[in-house]
C-alpha cells in the first residue's frame, strides 16, 4: 500500500479505506500474508435460478462484513494435522468450567422463582444480577447503580449495541489500541468505520500517541481494553487510565473499555477501570463473562451514564427483546453463592501454572524472543525478528504440527509488525512445552 500511496500522492489511510471499500464492493478479496487480488466473476450453473444469479455475490459480499478472521479459520483447519497441538483458539480452558455448581443454581431458580419470572422481561436486565454486577464494579472504584446496567447476549452484542448507537454507517472514525480484540474490531468494521491506530506497549496505550491520535482525527469513538488485553495480556497503569480518560474529556471522545477478563488477573488485585476515573458520563465498560464462566453462558453486559443509556437500552429491545431470564437469574445465584469465588480461585490458579510453564518453555526453546508474560488472561504475543514475516512463521509453524494466530486480524487497519496470537488456556502444560519446542524449530529455520 505504501507504494502505491507514494504514487498516486495521497495518505496511506486513504489507500486502505479504498481497498476496504474495493472489498465491501465484492471487487477484491483479500487473504491474510498474501495479499489483495480483483475477484472472479460468478457464473451462473446449469438450471441456476435468475434469483440467486443476481443476489448471490450481494448475500455474500454482505455476510462478510466485519470479517476479520476471512481465510485465516479455513487455513488452520487445513493445516490441522493429526497431532497438531493448537495455540490459536484462545478459548478457556474446561476444567474450569464450573458446571455442578451452575447446574444446582439453574435447578434453584427453576424450583424457587415463580412461573412469572419466566416472562418476557425487560430489555435492560434481572433487577437482582443487575445490582450484582453494579456491586462488583463499586468495589472497584466506580459509581454504578443498578440501572445503569444493560445485560446483553455477550460482549459481542454489547460492542454491537454501541456500533448501532454511535456510528453511522460509513461515516465515522473509530480509535483503537493496536493491537486489538478482532472481535469487536469486526463489529466496528461491519459499520463501515475507518480507524485510527493507537500505539501500545507491554503497560497498555501509549497516552503520547493517544494525544496526537484524538487531536488530529477528532474520532467519535476509542476502543480500550485495559485488563487482560487481548492479544497481548498487558495490563493498563493507573496513571495513563486517568490520562486516557482526561484526553476523552478534552477531545469530546467517547471511550469503550472492554474489562473482559479483569478477574483473571495472575498478581493482585485488577485496577480500577477507566470508568472510576470518569466524572461526566463518557465512558461505556463491556465485560463478558464467557472466559470468566464458561462460553455457552451467553451474558455480558454495558455500563452506560446520562443520554447514552436509554439508547442503548432502546438497541437492546429492536435487536432480541433481552437475555434469557433464566440464565440471568442462575447466574446471580451462582455469583452469590460461595461457589464463586472458589471457581475464581481455581481458574486463577489453573492459568497461572500454564502461563508460567508456557513462558519458560518459550523462554527456553525461543532464546532470542522478547516475551513478555502476560499479566492476566490466558493469550500472549510473540514479536517476531525483522527477518521473518507473520506468514512465513505461520505455514513454518503449521508445518511442525502447531498452529498458531497471525497478527493481522488484531491490527486496527490491518497493518503493523510481524507477529502471532499463541494462547494457553486450554492446553496442557505438557502440550504447552511441546507446542514451544514444535514452534521453536520452526521458527529456528527462519533464522
Amino acid at each position: 500500500m505504501r507504494p502505491l500511496a507514494s504514487q498516486l500522492g495521497c495518505g496511506l489511510v486513504t489507500v486502505s479505506q479504498a481497498y476496504d471499500l474495493l472489498a465491501a464492493q465484492g471487487r477484491i478479496t483479500t487473504r491474510v500474508g498474501r495479499g489483495s487480488f480483483v475477484s472472479a466473476p460468478l457464473k451462473s450453473e446449469p438450471g441456476e435460478s435468475p434469483f440467486l444469479a443476481r443476489w448471490e455475490p450481494d448475500l455474500g459480499r454482505l455476510a462478510m462484513r466485519g470479517e476479520r478472521m476471512e481465510g485465516v479459520l479455513e487455513e488452520l483447519s487445513r493445516a490441522s494435522i493429526p497431532g497438531a497441538i493448537s495455540l490459536a483458539t484462545g478459548h478457556p480452558a474446561p476444567e474450569t468450567f464450573p458446571l455442578a455448581d451452575f447446574g444446582r443454581a439453574l435447578n434453584r431458580t427453576l424450583l424457587e422463582d415463580p412461573p412469572e419470572a419466566m416472562q418476557y422481561h425487560a430489555a435492560r436486565g434481572d433487577d437482582d444480577l443487575c445490582e450484582t454486577l453494579a456491586a462488583g464494579l463499586r468495589a472497584r472504584g466506580c459509581r454504578v447503580a443498578a440501572d445503569e446496567i444493560v445485560v446483553c447476549s455477550g460482549a459481542q452484542q454489547a460492542a454491537d449495541l454501541v456500533a448501532t448507537v454511535l456510528l453511522a454507517q460509513g461515516r465515522e472514525v473509530v480509535a483503537s489500541e493496536s493491537p486489538a480484540y478482532a472481535g469487536t474490531l469486526g463489529v466496528f468494521d461491519a459499520r463501515g468505520a475507518s480507524y485510527v491506530a493507537v500505539a501500545s506497549d507491554r503497560d497498555g496505550v501509549r497516552v503520547d500517541d493517544l494525544d496526537r491520535v484524538l487531536a488530529e482525527y477528532r474520532p467519535r469513538l476509542l476502543y480500550v481494553n485495559p485488563v487482560a488485553q487481548n492479544p497481548t495480556g498487558a495490563m493498563l497503569l493507573e496513571r495513563r487510565a486517568r490520562r486516557i480518560v482526561e484526553l476523552a474529556r478534552r477531545y469530546d471522545t467517547v471511550i469503550l473499555e472492554d474489562q473482559t477478563g479483569h478477574a483473571l488477573v495472575y498478581d493482585g488485585q485488577a485496577p480500577s477501570p477507566l470508568l472510576a476515573y470518569d466524572t461526566d458520563g463518557r465512558v461505556i465498560v463491556m465485560e463478558s463473562l464467557s472466559k470468566t464462566v464458561f462460553p455457552a453462558l451467553r451474558i455480558g453486559y454495558l455500563v452506560a451514564k446520562g443520554p447514552l443509556l436509554e439508547p442503548l437500552v432502546r438497541a437492546k429491545m429492536r435487536t432480541d427483546s433481552f437475555t434469557s431470564t433464566l440464565t440471568q437469574r442462575a447466574l446471580w445465584r451462582f455469583m452469590g453463592s460461595s461457589a464463586w469465588g472458589r471457581h475464581l480461585r481455581h481458574a486463577r490458579h489453573l492459568y497461572r501454572s500454564r502461563r508460567d510453564a508456557f513462558v519458560e518453555a518459550l523462554a527456553r526453546e525461543l532464546p532470542w524472543a522478547q516475551i513478555h508474560p502476560p499479566a492476566a488472561g490466558i493469550t500472549l504475543w510473540l514479536p517476531l525478528p525483522a527477518r521473518i514475516s507473520t506468514r512465513s512463521a505461520f505455514e513454518a509453524a503449521a508445518r511442525e504440527g502447531v498452529l498458531v494466530m497471525p497478527a493481522e486480524p488484531y491490527y486496527p487497519t490491518r497493518q503493523g509488525p510481524a507477529a502471532l496470537r499463541l494462547s494457553f488456556g486450554d492446553v496442557s502444560v505438557e502440550r504447552l512445552g511441546e507446542g514451544a519446542r514444535r514452534l521453536g524449530r520452526a521458527l529456528g529455520r527462519l533464522l
